[in-house]
């Protein structure tokens, strides 16, 4: 067993803190650790340690080569995020943060005030602290996180998107405390190659994710790849009756081929070529139908409609808007369908996964990785004619379409579920904490 010592910890106590825990948290800056009281905690019914030291930093020493995760300690993590919409990080970062909680680990988000997040961080029942992140009094917000950081002992930041991820730099590198920043897309992240690597780490959703960062300049032994995990299931309850009621509340025809695009209406994310494309597919399905769940601004939903006027199916778009209920949703559709540029790790996709449903979606991005091509959808070219194309076989095909469902559902269990995130990304944080204290 290796001991260790501190300068602000006499020979004695510290032997008679290694000998009654097996993990101790030592300060490292030469305060006296009288100051400093410890405090008994427990994880799983374990006696644990931890310092409330101030403005010193924690350091976890291994004294018998187990996990922290195997000891029975729970670590002190700190979420931050600097947006409020409805994206894939924002879902990604509530539903992180309440399956870290489960695992039993102290967890705090802090989010700019109001919007969609907060919300949902409340009913996951994540302990959140409102702050802005914008505008003259972000500065302020800087030093708050320093501050809480220092009073809380916490010993893991971990920042979602761009400007989120300059704050928690800032306060890492006052702090001491290691920071890591999940790269959700390349579309404005490229920044953080400029972030410099002594005190960061990043999580790449995606094994392409990764590779672009690599090639923009991130060393990548500072990066782990953890895919995005998903905690929804189908709805209880008959599908059929689900099926049923959905479509009668949406007003579209029980018989009637449903395509279902999940996530905001924007440019990037191709809804265009999907409506494009849906000229041929009447061809063939005269009676399709298109249901677009996720903000939809105004002018994007006549940008569309006007689309669809092309080959007459405007009144064939339906807009549901944000939901809650999109797992009954997803059920009502026939094939779950994403047209984006680029993606790093769909959520629409695992979630579709999830609850059944084959997906059709372009070879961008972490698409592949996702997207067994044959097996659980179509892998497809950014293209109306290629988009099309694969529709059509699949809603001629209902047998094909179930076995895709199911082996999607099987495929997003095995490899993409919320649970098995929240495991890999606390061996994340565990290998990062053992690095620093050897």
């Amino acid at each position: 067993m290796r001991v260790a010592s501190c300068a602000a910890m006499s020979t004695a106590s510290a032997a008679a803190a290694m000998s009654s825990f097996t993990v101790a948290f030592l300060c490292v800056v030469g305060l006296p650790c009288g100051k400093h009281p410890f405090h008994a905690t427990r994880r799983g019914g374990l006696p644990a340690q931890r310092c409330n030291m101030g403005g010193g930093r924690p350091v976890i020493l291994y004294t018998d080569g187990r996990r922290l995760s195997e000891t029975g300690m729970a670590m002190r993590i700190l979420q931050i995020i600097s947006s409020s919409r409805t994206s894939g990080a924002e879902r990604h970062m509530v539903v992180l943060s309440e399956h870290l909680l489960k695992r039993d680990h102290e967890v705090t988000a802090i989010c700019p005030p109001g919007g969609w997040i907060s919300r949902q961080l409340a009913e996951a029942k994540v302990p959140m602290l409102e702050w802005p992140m914008h505008g003259y009094r972000a500065p302020a917000t800087v030093l708050r996180l320093r501050q809480y950081i220092q009073q809380n002992g916490v010993q893991i930041v971990h920042t979602h998107l761009t400007r989120a991820a300059y704050m928690g730099y800032v306060a890492g590198m006052l702090t001491g405390v290691p920071v890591i920043s999940t790269m959700h897309t390349l579309n404005r992240d490229w920044a953080y190659r400029f972030l410099p690597p002594r005190n960061h780490w990043f999580v790449a959703v995606s094994q392409d994710l990764m590779r672009a960062m690599t090639r923009r300049g991130v060393r990548p032994e500072r990066v782990r790849v953890v895919y995005n995990g998903s905690s929804m299931r189908a709805p209880d309850g008959d599908p059929r009756t689900i099926v049923a009621e959905v479509r009668a509340d949406l007003n579209v025809p029980l018989d009637a081929p449903v395509l279902g695009v999940f996530g905001r209406v924007d440019e990037f994310k191709g809804q265009h070529i999907l409506v494009q494309a849906g000229g041929e597919i009447a061809q063939a399905f005269p009676d399709v139908h298109f249901l677009f769940v996720g903000h939809a601004a105004p002018a994007q939903q006549r940008r569309l409609r006007d689309l669809a006027a092309r080959d007459g199916l405007e009144d064939r778009l339906r807009f549901a808007g944000v939901r809650d209920d999109v797992a009954r949703l997803m059920t009502a559709t026939d094939v779950v369908v994403l047209t984006s540029e680029t993606e790093a790790c769909s959520m629409a996709i695992i979630e579709a996964m999830m609850v059944g449903r084959p997906v059709v979606a372009t070879r961008a991005g972490g698409n592949p990785e996702l997207v067994a091509d044959g097996e659980t959808g179509l892998l497809v070219e950014r293209t109306p004619a290629d988009v099309a194309r694969a529709l059509r076989i699949l809603l001629s095909n209902p047998e094909r379409r179930a076995a895709m469902g199911e082996a999607g559902r099987k495929r997003a269990l095995e490899r993409f579920t919320a649970e098995r995130m929240a495991e890999e990304m606390e061996q994340f944080y565990e290998d990062i904490l053992s690095r620093r204290s050897s």
